[in-house]
């Protein structure tokens, strides 16, 4: 059989072209997997599910080797994993055919300057907070007023006349953060008369 892979990393990002390649090759739904997520690690729920199916003499399709992973270490694992089952990979834009000497050559050689690539990503984003936070811009969440976060869980925990939106409007505390440090400090609430 065979199957295609795809990923996208991020939401904006769409799959449109990995599946447009699923359709020239004449694949089935049921033959094409799809994760939204990082390729930083193999920890992928349709890769995983994928990988369950596969049986000797199948085939995987991807685009390109970034779909299938950015970790040099994961990319190798995964075709010892494939090897291991005697699974051909085909990647279309690298042109790699893993059932030849200089196809596992090419892609040993491309895992490795995919990593490389994502090192310098993450190094440029690094130095560019730094840089930022000597100009003085704050990353993290923004400070929390204490007075009114001590009011809204006072109200939470005491005033069961208003709902918890009545209480955030009022003091100015996000839902989430007063949710958040009621937990962190035990303040419970009782029967609420709304909790809208």
């Amino acid at each position: 059989m065979k199957f295609l892979y795809a990923r996208c990393s991020t939401k904006e990002q769409n799959e449109a072209r990995q599946l447009e390649y699923a359709h020239e090759l004449g694949l089935k739904d049921n033959q094409i997997f799809i994760d939204k997520a990082s390729g930083k690690n193999a920890n992928r729920p349709a890769l995983k599910d994928m990988l369950s199916r596969l049986r000797e003499g199948d085939e995987v399709y991807i685009t390109e080797l970034s779909r299938l992973g950015r970790s040099t270490k994961d990319l190798i694992d995964l075709m010892e994993t494939f090897e291991q089952m005697h699974v051909e990979v085909h990647s279309k834009k690298e042109a790699i055919d893993t059932t030849t000497p200089a196809g596992k050559l090419i892609f040993h050689m491309l895992s490795a300057i995919a990593e490389f690539q994502r090192q310098i990503i993450l190094e440029n984003a690094a130095e560019g907070r730094e840089a930022a936070m000597k100009q003085g811009v704050k990353f993290g969440r923004p400070n929390v007023d204490e007075d009114a976060l001590n009011m809204a869980l006072y109200l939470f925990e005491n005033d069961r006349t208003k709902s918890v939106k009545e209480i955030c409007e009022k003091t100015g505390i996000s839902r989430s953060t007063l949710y958040r440090e009621a937990s962190n400090k035990n303040v419970y609430r009782g029967k609420l008369k709304s909790n809208k």
